[in-house]
């Protein structure tokens, strides 16, 4: 026999040989390459769960593997959160002993797992229900892949069909996220509509997409396999004509096969024996035969759920003489003789202390045979046997299954009730989206109860609070949004000032999400907020006030606010506002150009919430101060900090959530340096994690520069295109003004110049870039290549030049209006100056070079070709050339090495200095860089550190620093000496200058 639910002792499972090879050889992936998903995609009979079943007892058991299993119920919103990972992790802490799970974790897992196994002691309190979220994702992930070191493990995951959301989440993101050897997770499901309202039915879509998932399909039963199904039920050989008739009516479903060979006669029976009309009729077929006593049982099992444990089982169906059971057989036999009786029939199967139908279909079919008083009264029945002892349920299960059978059974108080402590449970598991479902169903019935505030401990105003926390914690901010808006219908301002300022300020966090304007929210909540007596609320307020200002450009109120929160959070004593009104204004000190003044109060913030627990806090101070050093062009220093950051993340459990944003912030700073290959893997492996969509889009925007350099413009347009689906609307000034230069950069780097002028003059007309120098000057340095490659196409439309000229004007007046801050800006606005023929292109090569970001200085040095060469300088412009090109070559920047060749070309110009001389050897005997001897032989002549940075483009400061170490090198005490050893050795055989 081949049915979904696993069943032991019966007939043997018939075919099924390609699939079991198949899950064999993701067997053998998953321990010798890396963790898998595999999904047994089927309708519903066709064998999935006992497919299952054999693969577990056969090669895994051989190789030592553990096996843990979990399953979803079919209950709608009533589901537990978490369902069949409670179930699975459960067993496998039984298994590995609870000393030892502890002892895998961190924080033995009271930062997370301890939501979902008390076993592991009480919680840890999370001041961020996102964060205990994310703490609790990781840590799942950890104990999986730390138990595999082990022993292998197998991961059964059964009807994912009915998961609810918490568990499609965490099973997307162990999907994206498990990668050591020795998982393997199996799910099993039926088909469908990628577009239904399941909380599944997006999750196939998803997980095909990853390199690590597959999914298997098992085949229908072929005639040869039909009849021998029929041989072992019917235990001889079926009449061919018969198996004919199984195989065209079940279509090749095992389970449809079996109840079909039990209604089968003689093979010339006729018409007595044909199949019943209906498929329930056909399931119901067997359950018909089990006598009135095993059909009680079955309706009482039917509605306490598919699996229903034995305790249970026996409570509800002893006689109760306050809720009859309506059947005159009720007291018939003992309980365990009608089990014994059902079980032998095969309709329901022992599993742990419980049992479970053969099929969800047969539960199906018992249940809707019901009449409705009937259904109701079980109900009933079942709920108040678990109320009045939730161990009746599985551990974890009680409130939730009592609120769904007090739902039912249309008992409103009582679901009203058992709905709220639902509620709570789910909240503590961090399961966001059934706590919302929850929630609203006490929003639905709160008319319905005679005192629903007093059950509650709080108004409608409250519920619908915690409702929206949910939905924003859950991804609904849509939804939140509403909830917070109903809230505030019922608020009365006059009356609850400080409660309205707060229901204002969830909102305006809600709106951001939904990229609506928060800051009309923000605004009136602090003006309702009252006066310094109500410190710990304004400070809050005023802090994130702050923030929002500051993100729009509107630095000297957000920088006064910060002040204020930052006064009222040192008189409460509010770590978290203290924290983050630091942040805030150390993030515009960082955009005066105050640098040290900025670090120093990203350091207290990080300090300060190190010190109180705040993790969120501290990690956005981290993120912050290598956002600042960065946009200062100090990106060694930057890297240094953002990495700190992210091993800050990894040791707080928070590596997929808030690391991620750190990635990005590490990865920035490493491409600005050139080191493109490690910045890409970075961003990749954050990607892949599923940060949240914001963080995805600084992640993607990063990603986007180094494919550009080196011509990947396919990439670059991906990453451009995932940056705006992922933040939708502008969420601030820096954020829109961001995306849209990068578009006007990439479309000019991949020579669209339409697009790139086009996207250019949107940003001139729509944004106020003195409120963002940060990305202000990059965009100016393109806007006025764009311009001059227009001037240059018009030189004979006089009016076209004019109106381009105009333009350029207009471009150097925006310019001057731009103060600058931190050596980055600097550089681009030397570069800009350079360009529009303001200053020289030796003060902008040796600002690159001052900073260390080689793609910038190979470019800007073939800008100063072109424009030495526009002069006669043909010296100089070889120079330049040869130093763009040997910068670009190191780089492997296409795009750049071809405008390159083609200016090498138009002016016969070489792209490499000429063929090396006997001195190299010498050169390398010393121990001397290129770059040294080429300091050595200016040295030689005579000329200063001044002199030398000038020739070779460098800072004065790096010219210092070669010559050191040429000294140290020689060795040599002096310049002097140096020049004198230099040409006893004859390593210049002829004095030369490298000046223009």
């Amino acid at each position: 026999m081949d049915n979904d639910r696993g069943e032991r002792g019966g007939p043997g499972l018939v075919g099924r040989v390609r699939e079991l090879d198949v899950l064999g050889r993701a067997w053998e992936g998953a321990g010798a390459q890396g963790a898998l998903v595999v999904l047994v995609r089927g309708d519903a009979g066709i064998g999935k769960s006992r497919l299952v079943e054999e693969f577990a007892a056969g090669a895994p058991a051989r190789a030592r593997a553990r096996v843990v299993r979990g399953g979803c119920l079919d209950m709608g919103p009533d589901n537990l959160p978490f369902g069949p990972f409670v179930t699975a992790l459960r067993r496998l802490t039984r298994d590995l002993g609870t000393g030892a799970t502890a002892a895998l974790l961190p924080a033995a897992g009271r930062r997370g797992l301890a939501r979902l196994l008390p076993e592991l002691g009480d919680p840890i309190p999370e001041s961020d229900p996102e964060l205990g979220r994310a703490r609790l994702f990781e840590e799942v992930l950890i104990l999986l892949e730390r138990a595999a070191e082990e022993r292998p493990l197998l991961l059964v995951l059964e009807d994912l069909h009915w998961a609810d959301r918490s568990t499609c989440e965490l099973l997307a993101f162990l999907a994206r996220n498990l990668d050591q050897p020795g998982v393997l997770v199996l799910g099993t499901h039926r088909p469908v509509a990628p577009h239904g309202d399941e909380p599944f039915a997006a999750l196939p879509g998803l997980l095909a997409r990853l390199p690590n998932t597959r999914t298997l399909d098992p085949a229908p039963l072929g005639r040869a396999e039909v009849a021998r199904q029929l041989a072992d039920l019917i235990g001889r050989p079926p009449d061919p004509r018969h198996v004919e008739r199984v195989l065209c009516r079940s279509e090749g479903n095992p389970l449809f096969v079996e109840a079909l060979a039990s209604t089968r006669g003689e093979p010339d029976a006729g018409t007595a024996g044909e199949p019943p009309a209906s498929l329930r009729e056909l399931l119901l077929a067997g359950v018909h035969r089990v006598g009135p006593p095993g059909r009680r049982l079955l309706r009482i099992a039917a509605v306490a759920g598919t699996t229903v444990g034995h305790a249970l089982l026996h409570t509800i169906s002893a006689p109760d003489a306050a809720t009859p059971i309506p059947d005159p057989d009720q007291a018939a036999g003992d309980i365990d003789d009608v089990l014994r009786a059902v079980i032998d029939a095969r309709m329901l199967l022992p599993t742990g202390d419980g049992y479970t139908f053969r099929h969800t279909l047969i539960r199906d079919a018992v249940y809707h045979d019901l009449l409705p008083g009937e259904r109701i009264r079980l109900h009933a029945r079942c709920a108040r046997a678990l109320t009045a002892d939730p161990a009746l349920a599985p551990e974890g299960r009680a409130a939730a299954e009592s609120a769904a059978h007090w739902y039912a059974a249309g008992d409103r108080s009582r679901a009203f009730a058992t709905a709220w402590r639902a509620a709570g449970a789910a909240g503590a598991a961090c399961a966001y989206a059934e706590r919302l479902a929850m929630l609203e169903r006490v929003l639905d019935l709160w008319d319905a109860v005679p005192d629903p505030a007093g059950d509650v401990g709080g108004d409608r105003i409250r519920v619908l609070e915690l409702a929206a926390d949910a939905a924003a914690h859950g991804g609904a901010a849509h939804r939140a949004e509403t909830l917070l808006t109903e809230a505030l219908h019922l608020l009365d301002p006059a009356r609850e000032p400080e409660r309205t300022a707060l229901v204002l300020a969830s909102r305006a966090a809600a709106r951001e999400h939904t990229g609506g304007d928060a800051l009309p929210d923000l605004e009136r909540a602090v003006g309702l907020a009252g006066g310094d007596e109500a410190m710990p609320v304004r400070g809050r307020l005023l802090a994130s006030l702050a923030g929002i200002l500051a993100a729009r450009g509107r630095d000297a109120d957000a920088d006064e606010y910060a002040r204020d929160a930052l006064r009222l959070g040192e008189a409460a004593a509010d770590a978290s506002v203290r924290a983050r009104a630091l942040t805030t204004s150390a993030m515009l000190a960082a955009r005066r150009g105050e640098l040290a003044d900025a670090v120093g109060l990203y350091g207290r913030a990080a300090h300060i919430a190190r010190d109180a627990g705040c993790d969120d806090d501290l990690l956005a101070a981290i993120a912050g101060e290598a956002d600042a050093l960065q946009a200062a062009g100090e990106h060694e220093r930057a890297a240094e900090v953002a990495r700190r950051g992210v091993a800050t993340a990894r040791d707080l459990g928070l590596a997929r959530s808030r690391g991620t944003l750190l990635a990005a912030n590490l990865a920035e700073p490493l491409v600005s340096l050139g080191r493109w290959a490690e910045a890409v893997e970075i961003v990749t492996d954050a990607i892949a994690l599923d940060p949240p969509p914001v963080y995805r889009a600084w992640l993607y925007v990063v990603r986007a520069e180094p494919a550009a350099a080196v011509g990947a413009h396919d990439v670059a347009a991906d990453a451009l295109r995932e940056v705006r689906a992922a933040l939708g609307a502008p969420h601030g000034q820096e954020t829109c003004l961001e995306v849209d230069v990068l578009a006007c950069r990439l479309a000019f780097a991949r020579d669209d110049l339409v697009e790139a002028e086009r996207l250019a003059a949107h940003i001139l007309a729509d944004h106020d870039l003195t409120l963002s120098r940060r990305y202000a000057w990059p965009f100016l340095v393109v806007a006025q290549r764009i311009a001059q490659i227009r001037l240059a196409q018009t030189l004979r439309a006089p009016a076209a030049t004019a109106e381009i000229t105009a333009h350029l004007a207009q471009l150097r007046r925006l310019a001057a209006k731009l103060p600058t801050a931190g050596r980055l800006q600097a550089a681009h606005r030397s570069t800009f100056e350079a360009e529009a023929g303001l200053a020289t292109w030796p003060d902008a090569i040796a600002a690159w070079q001052e900073i260390g970001q080689p793609h910038a200085l190979a470019d800007t040095l073939l800008s100063a070709a072109t424009a030495s060469l526009t002069t006669g300088n043909r010296p100089t412009a070889a120079t330049y050339l040869q130093q763009s090109a040997t910068l670009a070559n190191q780089l492997g920047a296409t795009p750049l090495q071809t405008r390159i060749t083609d200016l090498s070309t138009r002016s016969r110009l070489p792209t490499t200095p000429e063929a090396p001389t006997p001195s190299t050897n010498a050169r390398t005997q010393l121990g001397l860089t290129a770059r040294e001897f080429e300091v050595l032989s200016l040295l030689a002549q005579g000329h200063t550190n001044r002199q030398i940075a000038e020739l070779l483009f460098i800072s004065t400061k790096t010219a210092g620093t070669h010559v050191s170490n040429i000294l140290t090198k020689l060795p040599a005490k002096s310049r002097t000496q140096a020049a004198t050893l230099a040409h006893h050795l004859n390593l210049f055989p002829a004095p030369h200058s490298l000046a223009p």
